[in-house]
């Protein structure tokens, strides 16, 4: 699993994203958690999964493929984070190849 060097956190304090990381790293169970990875398949650009989703088996079997960008304390506020992230790369790159964009700054 990887946690990318600029992750982009919505309302959570920064020792409160520290405690949750390191709960995702393990599998722990994670209490109203939303995180944003690069898409596990090959079509779009960024997806929001529920913490605990990840403690299934599959997404532990694909635990190296796990990129996270994001990190929010709702879906809500993941929904937004989503946006803010892909208005970033727009603004800093021209465009919107989210894969390279994390490819090249993690």
């Amino acid at each position: 699993m990887i946690i990318d060097k600029q992750l982009y956190v919505g309302g959570l304090p920064d020792r409160g994203v520290i405690r949750l990381i390191k709960k995702i790293k393990k599998f722990k169970p994670c209490a109203s958690t939303y995180i944003i990875t690069l898409p596990l398949s090959l079509e779009g650009m960024l997806e929001i999964y529920n913490a605990n989703e990840l403690r299934q088996r599959r997404y532990m079997q694909m635990e190296d493929r796990i990129h996270i960008v994001g990190i929010a304390p709702s879906k809500r506020i993941a929904v937004y984070l989503v946006r803010d992230i892909i208005d970033d790369i727009y603004r800093k790159t021209g465009g919107f190849d989210v894969n390279s964009y994390f490819s090249t700054d993690s």
